[in-house]
């Protein structure tokens, strides 16, 4: 085909044989209720150059945007290499929505147990009896809390035997060893109302060794039912609220996941790259700067260890090589802010190449500069692209820029 050639979307010459680096299948997308792309097919072959000319600006955009992320498609898929631009489900991700929904189980627990309860059980008792604050401390006191376990807590130098809470004082003793003896006697007795008599001591067993004198436990039988059943009670509210936040949680995260499957972020670490009609520039930094740092992302993204080490000398040496491909070497300093439209969709198209991507997508490079300066541009693309890049390029009519590609695609049969 030569170059300038129209073809209708779909048409089987455009296709490859081969499996296309970027391919479009039957993309509806919407504004509102009306659809400004409908049903479009499109395969764009690794290393070609493609224009798409005709209908309105908005559905070129929107073409463009639904390759990128930047619009959800309301029907079909966009591939890459015969993969859909989503993000996979992977056992990290799996990981994550269930961290996510353990976590948020266990807040929605401790918030139906009151908080301030539990702080006081888990942090402020074990000061009180001068417990070093340790991971195994702290959760043996948070698997008692939630067993509804009795506890010892002091007040003006005594030491009281509490419900696990602290709503209630069952007992109290001078002496701290006299009192924990007496508390598990007390949790023994409770354990038992709950299970059944015959496993574990009752109120019909007394405190004390055979040399000392025999004290009797000071729990009637309505304080163990009481006790027995406030036990079954928390422990139900707990498991209930962690049951609820568990699904809670990973519902939230799988949707939120879901949600983000198509962001651009995932295009970009596909290897697409991307320029708008109205130059999406870092007015505040210089050339320099602004090309650096889509050097940098590139190396990022392509590190594959999670600690990401930059050679900085090699990001210079890369931004400066690209500034010159741009043609803005002598402007390397220059602010964003003060440099020319065109000058500004080379910086663009210098940033976009900086992320070393397998397919440019080009939005509107003839918009709003002069003939010339689209035969300038045109020359740019053809020379720093070559044949290794796939671009994709939009225009509101043939012209320089569209001459440059293999085949040039006519939008107007698949929008309204």
């Amino acid at each position: 085909m030569t170059s300038g050639d129209v073809m209708k979307v779909g048409d089987a010459s455009v296709l490859s044989a081969d499996i296309p680096l970027l391919s479009i299948d039957r993309l509806t997308v919407q504004s509102g209720a009306l659809p400004v792309i409908d049903n479009l097919e499109l395969d764009v072959a690794a290393g070609s150059r493609v224009a798409v000319v005709g209908s309105g600006r908005g559905s070129r955009a929107a073409l463009l945007d639904a390759i990128c992320g930047l619009r959800s498609a309301t029907s079909g898929s966009v591939r890459l290499d015969g993969r859909r631009l989503k993000q996979a489900f992977s056992a990290k991700t799996f990981w994550g929505i269930l961290f996510t929904g353990v976590l948020v189980g266990l807040l929605c627990a401790a918030a139906a147990v009151d908080i301030d309860r539990l702080w006081l059980a888990v942090v402020k008792r074990g000061l009180v009896v001068e417990e070093p604050f340790t991971i195994t401390t702290f959760g043996k006191r948070l698997r008692s809390y939630f067993r509804a376990e009795l506890a010892i807590d002091r007040l003006a130098g005594n030491w009281r035997i509490v419900t696990a809470d602290g709503r209630e004082v069952l007992a109290v003793r001078r002496d701290l060893s006299e009192a924990r003896e007496l508390r598990n006697q007390m949790q023994a007795a409770v354990t038992a109302r709950r299970i059944g008599p015959g496993v574990i001591p009752d109120i019909t067993d007394l405190v004390g060794d055979a040399n000392e004198p025999q004290r009797e436990l000071l729990l009637d039988e309505s304080t163990l039912d009481r006790l027995a059943a406030g036990k079954r009670r928390i422990r139900f509210r707990g498991w209930s609220a962690f049951t609820f936040g568990l699904f809670l949680g990973i519902g939230m995260s799988w949707t939120i996941w879901q949600r983000g499957r198509r962001l651009p972020e995932v295009a970009a670490g596909a290897g697409v790259a991307r320029t708008f009609r109205v130059p999406r520039v870092f007015p505040a930094m210089t050339i320099f700067e602004n090309v650096l740092v889509a050097v940098e992302q590139g190396v990022r993204r392509k590190s594959l260890s999670w600690w990401q080490m930059i050679d900085k000398s090699y990001c210079v040496s890369r931004t400066e090589k690209l500034i010159q491909s741009a043609g803005l070497s002598d402007q390397s300093f220059t602010f964003a802010s003060d440099l020319s439209l065109y000058e500004r969709r080379c910086l663009e198209i210098a940033r976009g190449l900086a992320m070393d991507p397998r397919i440019l997508l080009v939005d509107e490079p003839a918009d709003g500069i002069a003939t010339h300066q689209q035969d300038m541009l045109a020359s740019l693309l053809k020379e720093v692209c070559g044949r290794d890049l796939t671009v994709v390029l939009t225009s509101a009519s043939e012209g320089s820029l569209t001459e440059i590609c293999d085949y040039t695609v006519n939008l107007s049969s698949h929008s309204v």
